[in-house]
């Protein structure tokens, strides 16, 4: 009796892995239907408060080439390459190039904070994502992660990673109108 106890544990445990290997299986395929932007794609669009209060929708910069920008506070290469960003935009913004940032999770006060402790002042629109639901619709957890979009709202290059100034002025001339 002893022995054929073990055999139906061993069934029953072998059971057990082959039903959580399909669900992990299961998982990983349908993922909610969470569906992954790529390059080609139109950007999904969004609108969110701006850390002055103001409305800030990706709709309003049709006709704009953009680098949106996911970064935040506590992401030392999001430090590094803030002042790149605002400098390239400095230079393209008369040539119809936009740069909006989006930040995740942290108080208007943080960023704030953030920005003035930088070594030289930035002023590029910041959109606060509280909620991370933009940054899900863009599948951006990874920062800083950079997505460049065309005047036609279609989606050119993606960029996870720190940007040199060289990156984003070639992102820039991409979509430039």
């Amino acid at each position: 009796m002893a022995k054929a106890q073990k055999r139906w544990i061993q069934y029953i445990i072998m059971l057990l892995i082959l039903v959580a290997i399909g669900f992990i299986l299961f998982v990983s395929v349908f993922k909610d239907g969470e569906k992954v932007v790529k390059i080609g794609d139109k950007a999904p669009l969004f609108e969110l408060k701006s850390l002055d209060g103001d409305k800030v929708a990706l709709k309003d910069y049709k006709g704009k080439g953009v680098i949106l920008n996911f970064w935040g506070t506590w992401c030392e290469p999001c430090k590094e390459e803030m002042p790149d960003l605002n400098r390239m935009h400095n230079l393209y913004e008369s040539k119809g190039v936009e740069v909006l940032t989006v930040h995740v999770k942290d108080s208007p006060q943080q960023v704030k904070q953030f920005f003035s402790e930088l070594p030289e002042e930035v002023d590029l629109k910041v959109a606060l994502d509280g909620s991370n639901d933009v940054m899900n619709a863009y599948n951006a957890n990874d920062l800083p992660n950079t997505y460049v979009i065309d005047a036609n709202g279609v989606i050119k290059a993606h960029h996870k990673g720190q940007m040199s100034q060289a990156d984003i002025k070639k992102y820039m001339e991409l979509v430039q109108p």
